[in-house]
């Protein structure tokens, strides 16, 4: 492939993925050394680490401080267009999904809350927040209210074992039939970096959105933010 028309940091990105494809390097085997490297690459080690710094944020490769640099294993993914839980995606791609509560508690609906889940002003909310670890690393942190008139007494139920959907569906016969949502980029603040065990303003996927009965009543209004290291989305392109 003709990589003149690349700046120097991602054809070093491209060389790096090359190598570790005609390596057949897989998911925690090492790297070499950055000074091996830049022999084999013919860069510098600014370009290379610039181009390292980019694929650990992409999900390619993950360093441990004092032990080098090694290839990533595959991200979780997630499509898009189905409603399917993180707790099945996960189990299907043979990840251990773990979670631990940050927040729970009946709060009252202010006004934003009350536009975007279509309920009066003061109405009950469940709100929970969580943060989300596959095979030990924190993955996804996610803010969640509920309608609490369709889920009364839910603040019982430990939600970092038991499955919030399940629980609504099996206990409470609330069926959940559709959602919509947005997806975005933004930044992890300090705290959020701490979470989510990354630096301060590390890029992350912000997601936004509403889930509905089959008669369009509003469930739950949901925000999170996602390490893209860790997950993708995808979607099918229908003609």
């Amino acid at each position: 492939m003709d990589n003149s028309y690349l700046k120097p940091r991602e054809e070093v990105v491209e060389k790096i993925e090359y190598f570790i494809d005609q390596n057949e390097l897989r998911p925690n085997d090492k790297l070499p050394s950055e000074r091996q490297l830049c022999e084999v690459l013919g860069t510098s080690r600014t370009t290379l680490r610039s181009a390292i710094k980019r694929l650990i944020i992409e999900g390619v490769i993950y360093s441990k401080r004092g032990a080098g640099t090694f290839v990533a294993p595959q991200k979780l993914a997630r499509n898009l267009q189905d409603m399917e839980s993180l707790s099945k995606s996960a189990m299907k791609a043979g990840k251990v999904l773990s979670t631990k509560v940050l927040y729970a508690d009946i709060i009252e609906c202010n006004k934003d809350l009350s536009r975007r889940m279509k309920l009066t002003l003061g109405s009950k909310i469940y709100c929970l927040q969580r943060l989300r670890l596959i095979d030990g690393i924190p993955a996804m942190m996610e803010l969640a209210y509920f309608d609490y008139s369709l889920c009364k007494g839910i603040e019982q139920y430990d939600f970092s074992q038991e499955s919030l959907y399940r629980i609504l569906e099996e206990v409470y016969n609330v069926t959940i039939d559709h959602g919509s949502e947005t997806l975005s980029v933004t930044y992890v603040s300090e705290q959020e970096g701490e979470l989510l065990d990354v630096e301060n303003g590390t890029p992350v996927f912000y997601i936004a959105g509403n889930v509905f009965t089959e008669e369009e009543k509003t469930i739950e209004f949901y925000k999170s933010i996602v390490r893209a290291d860790q997950i993708r989305f995808s979607s099918i392109l229908k003609h």
